[in-house]
């Protein structure tokens, strides 16, 4: 249902219905955001690149050309217009870790029990400490559920190296979340 709703909605914006961008804008903004903020590091950039993406994916919907879902051709918008804001900016990644307390897996002292709300903030900062790029391609791959071959398109990674980041990036974040599992 969802890929056939984008398409209505693409089409009303093709024949003029500037106002259906809308729907668009708010079924992806949260995903967009959180691959440009894990890309930059830095919530005030995500911003203007979310905001950046969606413009450029406006200005650019006539080339849109079906061949993959529109969150695909939007995600990859995303993530090309961050690389080039990066090498703008003549930056070095940064990883979030460096910013979130330091988690000592022996020493961690935890409180007893833990509510579902804790259970995924805990997540998502664990995710967040992740490299950039093995965050990036959990939060595609495990939250929005594209396919490998999708997350080849966005990012223009081999399957074969993307399925190896996401094993890795799988095995920190069971060693981080261990306690989670004992719990449940």
């Amino acid at each position: 249902m969802k890929i056939f709703e984008d398409e209505y909605y693409i089409e009303r914006v093709l024949q003029g219905d500037v106002s259906a961008y809308r729907f668009l804008v708010e079924r992806y903004k949260k995903m967009v955001y959180s691959i440009a903020l894990k890309i930059l590091n830095d919530a005030q950039h995500a911003e203007d690149a979310a905001q950046d993406s969606f413009v450029k994916a406006y200005e650019r919907l006539h080339t849109f050309e079906r061949k993959s879902k529109f969150s695909t051709w939007l995600y990859t918008i995303t993530y090309r217009l961050c690389l080039n804001k990066l090498k703008e900016m003549k930056r070095e990644f940064t990883f979030l870790t460096e910013q979130l307390p330091k988690w000592e897996d022996e020493e961690m002292v935890l409180p007893g029990s833990f509510n579902e709300q804790d259970h995924e903030r805990i997540i998502k900062e664990s995710i967040q400490a992740l490299p950039q790029q093995e965050g990036l391609l959990v939060l595609l791959y495990y939250y929005e559920e594209k396919s490998i071959r999708e997350i080849e398109q966005i990012t223009g990674l081999m399957a074969s190296n993307i399925k190896i980041k996401l094993h890795r990036a799988r095995k920190v974040l069971e060693r981080k979340l261990s306690y989670l599992i004992e719990e449940r």
